[in-house]
C-alpha cells in the first residue's frame, strides 16, 4: 500500500510540476500516438470482449468451465482431469480493466464536465451509456461472484477517492441484494428510441435488447435464491418478469468471434480441420453424448461431428450410437487415448472462424422462467414455457450452427411431468442439453443446486483424493497477498475459515 501511495504522490508531483511554464518543453512531451481523451465507444468493446472468457478460458489451456460442467473431456492427456491444474480464479484483470472501463464510462456520462464530449457522444446518448455500462459490469460481478462467493464490491474503486486500498469483501447476499438494485436502475434509464453505435458489439447498440438481457439476467440471480431465500428471490423475480426478459432467439445475450486471425473462436484452434496448428486436444465429454443418446435428442447431430480428431468415425452419421464421448477425469494419458478412439468431435460449425457462441441464450431464459412457474414464483404456464424454452434452443442451433429438425416429436417424448419435483428435474435437464459451449458458468451453477447432471468421478481423480466436483473456485494468491486482512476476514466469515473449492457460495446449501 506504501508503494501505491509514493506512486500517487509521484504523479501529483508530476502533475504540478508540469503546469510551470516551461515553455516549449509541453510540447516536446505530447506521445502524438496517444488520445488525450477516452472515448466510450473503445472502453465499452474492450470490456465486451471480455465475456467470452466465460464460455472458455483460452483454446488451449484448461476450459474447466466447459469440463466442470460435463461438456468437454481431454483427448490426448489426462493433464486436467485430475482437477489438480486450475485451482483459483484471479480477479485481477476484471477489476484492472474491464469493471473499471465500465466505470470509467459511467462517470464520463454523468459527468456535467464531460457528457458533452465528442468523445462520449460518439458512442450514443448519456443515458443508453449509463444504462448499458450498468448492466454489463452487473454480468461481470454476478458471475465472479458465483465463481467465487465473497469479493471486493461495495469499496472497490475507492483508492483515489476515499483512500481505500485494501477494500473489504463483501458478502455474496448483499453483492447480489446491490446488483438487482443496480440492475433495476439502469433498466429504467433505456432509451429505445435512440441507440449506441456499432461498438457495441454485443447487441449493435438495441436498447430493446439490452433491456430484455438486464431483465433476464435479474431472473437468473433471483432463481439461485430459490433455497436460500425464496421470499427476497420471489419478489425480484417476479418484477424482472414482468419488466420483460429474452424471447426470441436473437434477444440472446451471444458473442460472435471476429475476423482477427489472433481472435477467432476458441475451437478454432482446438478442431478446424483447416487450421495446420489445430491442437485436437479437447472432445465431448461422455456426460454430455450419453445424456444426448439418453433422450434420443437431436441436437447431438448440430454439436457434434461424427470427422473425429483422429479422422472418420465409421457409423450413420444420424445413428445415435454411433457417437461416444470421452470420460473426464481418468487415471492416465494411455487412459485417456484408448478411450479417445472412435470418439466423436465438436462439430464444424463451432470450429469457424467467426463462430457465434451464446453466452446467456433465450432457450436458458425462458427455462428459468419455466422453473419459476413450477415454484408458483410467477402466474405463467411452465409448460409452456418449458416448450418454448426447448424450440429456442432448437432454433438457435439452426441459426448460428447447424439445422436441427424434429422438435415437435422431441418435445412430445420428453413432456413436462405433473409433479413439482420431476418437473424441476427435466427442466434443469433441459438446460444442461441446451447448454453446449454456452455460458458454463451457469451451467455449474445448476450442478451446484441441482446435481444435474450427474458428474461422475474418474480414476485420476480418485487418486488425488476427489470425491466431488468443486463448488467454488479459491482466490488466487495475488488477490489474498495484496489485501491479506480483508481476505483472510471473507475466509473466516462466509467460507468456514477454508479458501478450499469444496466450501460453498451463498446461495448452495446443499451437498452433491
Amino acid at each position: 500500500m506504501k508503494y501505491i501511495k509514493s506512486i500517487m504522490a509521484a504523479l501529483a508531483f508530476t502533475t504540478v510540476f508540469a503546469g510551470c511554464d516551461m515553455g516549449d518543453f509541453d510540447d516536446l512531451n505530447v506521445n502524438p500516438n496517444k488520445p488525450s481523451e477516452a472515448y466510450t465507444s473503445m472502453l465499452f468493446t474492450f470490456s465486451a470482449r471480455y465475456v467470452r472468457y466465460f464460455t472458455m478460458t483460452s483454446s488451449t489451456y484448461d476450459p474447466w468451465i466447459q469440463e466442470w460442467t460435463g461438456y468437454l473431456s481431454e483427448s490426448k492427456n489426462n493433464q486436467y482431469g485430475p482437477l489438480q491444474t486450475t485451482v483459483n480464479y484471479s480477479t485481477t484483470n476484471l477489476y484492472r480493466y474491464y469493471i473499471k472501463n465500465l466505470n470509467t464510462i459511467i462517470e464520463l456520462n454523468e459527468d456535467e464536465a464531460t457528457r458533452g464530449a465528442v468523445s462520449v457522444q460518439s458512442f450514443g446518448s448519456n443515458t443508453n451509456q449509463i444504462a448499458a455500462a450498468k448492466t454489463l459490469r452487473a454480468f461481470l460481478y454476478m458471475t465472479l461472484t458465483d465463481i467465487l462467493g465473497p469479493i471486493p464490491y461495495s469499496d472497490a474503486f475507492k483508492g483515489e477517492s476515499e483512500d481505500i486500498w485494501e477494500p473489504k469483501f463483501d458478502s455474496q447476499e448483499s453483492i447480489y441484494a446491490a446488483l438487482d438494485a443496480e440492475l433495476q436502475d439502469a433498466y429504467t434509464r433505456f432509451d429505445e428510441s435512440t441507440s449506441l453505435s456499432s461498438a457495441d458489439i454485443i447487441y449493435n447498440g438495441d436498447m430493446g435488447k439490452w433491456k430484455k438481457f438486464n431483465a433476464s439476467l435479474r431472473m437468473m440471480m433471483a432463481i439461485k435464491m430459490a433455497d436460500v431465500d425464496p421470499t427476497n428471490g420471489r419478489t425480484r423475480f417476479a418484477k424482472a418478469y414482468s419488466d420483460g426478459g429474452m424471447t426470441e432467439v436473437a434477444d440472446g445475450f451471444h458473442y460472435t468471434f471476429d475476423s482477427n486471425s489472433s481472435a477467432y473462436s476458441w475451437m478454432y484452434y482446438v478442431g478446424n480441420k483447416e487450421y495446420a496448428g489445430a491442437g485436437l486436444n479437447f472432445v465431448p465429454n461422455k456426460v454430455i453424448v450419453d445424456a444426448l443418446k439418453e433422450y434420443k435428442d437431436p441436437r447431438m447431430f448440430s454439436y457434434f461431428t461424427l470427422n473425429g480428431y483422429k479422422g472418420l468415425v465409421a457409423g450413420d452419421p444420424t445413428d445415435f450410437n454411433a457417437y461416444k464421448g470421452v470420460p473426464f477425469g481418468l487415471e492416465s494419458n494411455a487412459a485417456v487415448s484408448a478411450a479417445s478412439e472412435g470418439c466423436c468431435s465438436v462439430a464444424d460449425s463451432y470450429c469457424a472462424p467467426q463462430a457465434t457462441y451464446g453466452l446467456i441464450t433465450t432457450a436458458r431464459t425462458l427455462l428459468v422462467e419455466a422453473e419459476a412457474a413450477v415454484l408458483g414464483w410467477i402466474d405463467a404456464d411452465p409448460k409452456a414455457l418449458y416448450e418454448a424454452g426447448i424450440r429456442s434452443s432448437f432454433d438457435f442451433q439452426s441459426t448460428y450452427h447447424t439445422a436441427v429438425s424434429g422438435v415437435d416429436e422431441y418435445i412430445a417424448s420428453v413432456a413436462l411431468s405433473d409433479n413439482k419435483d420431476e418437473a424441476l428435474k427435466q427442466i434443469v435437464m433441459q438446460r444442461f442439453l441446451a447448454g453446449f459451449m454456452t455460458d458454463g458458468i451457469e451451467s455449474w451453477s445448476d450442478w451446484r443446486r441441482y446435481n444435474i447432471p450427474i458428474l461422475p468421478i474418474g480414476a485420476g481423480q480418485t487418486a488425488e483424493g476427489i470425491t466431488v466436483y468443486p463448488y467454488r473456485m479459491s482466490y488466487s494468491d495475488t488477490d489474498k497477498q495484496y489485501n491479506v486482512e480483508n481476505s483472510n476476514e471473507a475466509i473466516d466469515t462466509y467460507l468456514n475459515g477454508s479458501d478450499d473449492r469444496w466450501q460453498r457460495v451463498w446461495w448452495d446449501i446443499a451437498d452433491n
